[in-house]
């Protein structure tokens, strides 16, 4: 064990954390038993006035526990005794009979922020690299290292619930101001400042206000309190999700206790929830998120530059995402006079980064002010990359293409952001089909991790690379998917925004559907979906799929009357709901185009909009649009917000089982024609008895 160098210096004793043969640290039970061992030879030294706890890896504190080690964990008493071991190596530190201060320059993140609590002060460089989070709530369990029992004390019960429940991340200004570190300075003043803290510390200076709130300190008023708290997270949180709540109990029912009992009741509510289907499910999207964000090869030559033409909501969305991230980023205007709207609805997708200042007014201009604009297709000729958003017209797209190619170095990639067209079909009119691509976002673009890329048969490989890497590094999740009509997410998406129009038109109403797929756990209901999306894009995308898929992908009658009848959703106030005044209702005029003729019960609601998204996840496994489960099952979360807990649409295949869906999808072929004709993969899996887990050697190509 040689992860953690301990010098003493006259009275002071330094912990360095350094993992070896690691980019980051990591609070392993290696780790903490090492760290144990320390704390023992600083106990035993009387010598030692100050302990400073601190990490040599650059832009690193702890970036929390081994996830690997809580993945392997079998049941909940292995669980609950390592979190009792390492809670005592914890307290040990709290224990100490001297100041202890975590210096943190870095990523202070989980089971490293637990660790910094347990020292009498922590004090933080601004580096933009130094942050503060709980993120263990989006892997299915909440801090499990005494988190719930000493960020309350520290910081007061509403912010540690804040910072609990929502894994959400701060820099060092938030955190001094809430009370969790003492003090912040700029990064390069750490030998001075530190000195200075010191001193501070020795002389009995630090002051420390109190941050529980008045009505924190009634007990009546407290349950207030947890009360708001809990109707918080129902109104947010799906029930079946749970880890929140499940914290809120703890936070709840250890307020008044000690440390050590609350610390019990905290390992052994974590120890529930650590060895869950949810919580596993959890973990394996993390490591497939960190997998993806290293999937390329580096290239020698990077995108610097790039030019968008179209600037509608996608577009400005696009438009925000490359000013944040490259050098230069140009738009193709119809005219100038669009000009200053245009920044300004930019502007507005900043808003967020400057209230929590991530980013200041000043650096948002900066980055506003280096956008440039042409009419006619100038100053492109050393630009990298050229994406098009404009309508979805395939003689318009091809019609620009000819334009970029002829101004444009050869060398330069084009790519589409079309939801449905086929790029090869797309591409056939290009001289450099090599350099042509999808790179299909999703809407809003400043929300979503999710981008499709979709080479032709042409793409090189090198192109694809350019252009993962810099979506990555703009915080994005890129995924390589094969070429067909609505290509992955949205070809399995729409059947089931249509369907949810079938089952509407037969005689169910909105309010109900949206709340029978909302409580599935889907962040919104098909028709809140389709209202904020459009209708007219929705009506749109459907009839390029039912042109390309035919009965399969039949067009809700009530949609195309929605299309008909100009009730485009959000847009303009008026969709399956009605937005003209604040209180958002249905939209009675739509049962003018439905039949109330039967009672349609919830189960069937789910099973048919459910069912028939996991028979076209199939039919794209089988077709090789995409080759891994995973993969699928991901990019369903991250560009649907298919409830992450269920672990993706194939897992909760699995759980269901293939036999029922294959049950039930020939009885809905029966009552509903051929959108539910079962997969020919599905049939497969069915008949030698696998599942999307065990059986990837019937669609592997």
């Amino acid at each position: 064990m040689n992860n953690i160098n301990l010098t003493v210096i006259n009275d002071i004793a330094t912990l360095e954390f350094d993992l070896q043969n690691e980019k980051v640290n990591k609070l392993s039970f290696e780790v903490l038993n090492e760290l144990n061992l320390k704390l023992d030879e600083i106990s035993s030294n009387s010598n030692i006035k100050i302990l400073i706890i601190k990490s040599l890896k650059e832009n690193i504190f702890i970036a929390g526990a081994d996830i690997n080690e809580i993945k392997e964990f079998k049941n909940k008493e292995e669980v609950y005794n390592a979190l009792l071991e390492g809670d005592a190596i914890l307290n040990k530190i709290e224990n100490l009979n001297i100041p202890t201060i975590a210096y943190i320059n870095g990523a202070c993140m989980g089971g490293g922020l637990e660790l910094a609590l347990a020292c009498k002060y922590r004090i933080a460089t601004t580096n933009k690299s130094t942050k503060f989070a709980f993120p263990e709530i989006k892997l299915g369990f909440f801090p499990g290292l005494g988190g719930t029992q000493r960020a309350p004390k520290l910081i007061g019960l509403i912010s540690a619930m804040d910072l609990i429940f929502t894994g959400k991340t701060i820099d060092s200004l938030k955190a001094y101001k809430i009370g969790l570190i003492d003090e912040c300075f700029d990064e390069g003043q750490e030998k001075s400042k530190i000195n200075a803290f010191i001193s501070k510390v020795k002389e009995h200076k630090v002051l420390r206000k109190d941050r529980k709130s008045f009505l924190e300190k009634f007990s009546f008023t407290r349950e207030l309190i947890f009360k708001k708290a809990l109707q918080n997270l129902q109104q947010k949180v799906n029930k079946d999700f749970k880890a929140p709540y499940k914290a809120l109990e703890v936070l709840k029912n250890t307020y008044n206790l000690s440390l050590n009992e609350g610390l019990k009741i905290e390992a052994s509510t974590f120890s529930q929830l650590a060895i869950t289907k949810e919580s596993k499910y959890l973990i394996e999207l993390f490591f497939l998120s960190e997998k993806i964000k290293k999937d390329y090869i580096k290239t020698k030559e990077e995108i610097n530059s790039v030019v968008i033409i179209g600037s509608g909501v996608m577009g400005k969305g696009i438009i925000w995402l490359f000013s944040k991230y490259l050098k230069e980023v140009r738009i193709k205007l119809r005219s100038l006079e669009n000009a200053s709207t245009i920044i300004s609805d930019v502007a507005k997708l900043y808003d967020f980064f400057i209230k929590t200042r991530k980013m200041t007014k000043a650096q948002v201009d900066l980055k506003l002010s280096s956008l440039s604009y042409t009419q006619n297709y100038e100053g492109l000729q050393n630009i990298d990359l050229a994406l098009e958003a404009i309508v979805e017209e395939e003689e318009e797209k091809i019609k620009t293409y000819k334009q970029l190619e002829k101004v444009m170095k050869k060398e330069a990639i084009i790519a589409s952001n079309t939801s449905s067209i086929s790029i090869e079909k797309l591409a056939s009119s290009l001289n450099n089909k090599e350099n042509f691509m999808g790179i299909h976002f999703f809407n809003p673009v400043n929300k979503m991790p999710l981008v499709e890329i979709i080479p032709t048969k042409y793409t090189k490989e090198e192109n694809i690379n350019k252009v993962k890497q810099t979506l990555i590094k703009a915080g994005k999740m890129p995924i390589v998917v094969g070429d067909c009509a609505g290509f992955l997410v949205n070809r399995i998406l729409l059947p089931y925004l249509n369907e949810a129009g079938f089952i509407l038109g037969e005689g169910s109403n909105i309010t109900t559907i949206d709340r029978v797929l909302k409580d599935f756990g889907m962040p919104m209901g098909p028709f809140s979906l389709a209202d904020t999306v459009g209708i007219d894009i929705g009506f749109h995308v459907a009839t390029i799929l039912n042109k390309s898929y035919g009965e399969r992908m039949a067009i809700a009658p009530i949609l195309e009357k929605m299309y008909e009848k100009k009730y485009l959703g959000v847009k303009n106030k008026k969709g399956f709901y009605d937005y003209s005044s604040k209180k958002i209702v249905e939209n009675k005029e739509v049962y003018n185009y439905t039949k109330d003729t039967r009672i349609i019960t919830e189960e069937e609601i789910r099973n048919r909009c459910i069912y028939i998204m996991i028979n076209e996840a199939s039919l794209c496994l089988e077709e090789g649009i995409v080759k891994d489960a995973d993969i699928l099952d991901f990019a369903m979360v991250a560009g649907t917000g298919f409830p992450p807990y269920k672990g993706g649409l194939l897992k909760y295949a699995n759980e269901i089982g293939i036999k029922k869906i294959v049950k039930e999808l020939n009885r809905l072929e029966y009552l509903y024609d051929k959108r539910f004709k079962v997969s020919n993969l599905l049939l497969k899996l069915n008949e030698a008895k696998l599942d999307f887990s065990t059986g990837e050697e019937l669609w592997k190509h």
